[in-house]
């Protein structure tokens, strides 16, 4: 690899992992409402540019447009969560291939139900990034489920 792919390899790289603290920081609001604002920088928008598996409530959903994803984790948070805040562990895995990358990870972390209980959670990501118009978006999540447990 010569010098100028590496430069490109490293930026590349920097940028993806910014876009995921970016994905990971909106989807720890702690105290405060969840929005979703700040996802039209980091998943492709046009119409059919995403797909997304989730376990979501015990279930496979499956979504195709930002608006979907929104439109699934809004009611959801804003109905079922008062707190909530997640990390990456240290598995947090990028390969990149031309304008196309594969990020793999886990989080950890939880927070507490309208109701009161105590939640903990662990999921393993997959994230597939395009570049779009010369940046990274995300184009694919596939999230699945580890222990969880609610007190």
């Amino acid at each position: 690899m010569n010098t100028t792919t590496q430069s490109q390899q490293a930026k590349d790289e920097a940028e993806i992992r910014q876009l995921t603290d970016q994905w990971l920081s909106i989807f720890c609001p702690k105290d405060k409402p969840f929005t979703g604002e700040g996802f039209e920088n980091i998943f492709a928008t046009g119409k059919d540019e995403i797909l997304v598996f989730d376990n979501y409530k015990n279930d496979v959903v499956v979504l195709r447009s930002l608006q979907e994803y929104l439109d699934t984790w809004i009611p959801f948070m804003e109905e079922n969560i008062s707190y909530w805040e997640v990390k990456l562990e240290d598995n947090f895995e990028i390969s990149i291939d031309g304008d196309l990358a594969v990020t793999t990870f886990s989080w950890v972390g939880g927070g507490k139900g309208k109701d009161g209980r105590e939640i903990k959670a662990k999921q393993y990501g997959t994230h597939v990034w395009k570049r779009l118009k010369g940046q990274w978006r995300l184009v694919h999540e596939h999230l699945t489920g580890g222990e969880i447990s609610k007190n």
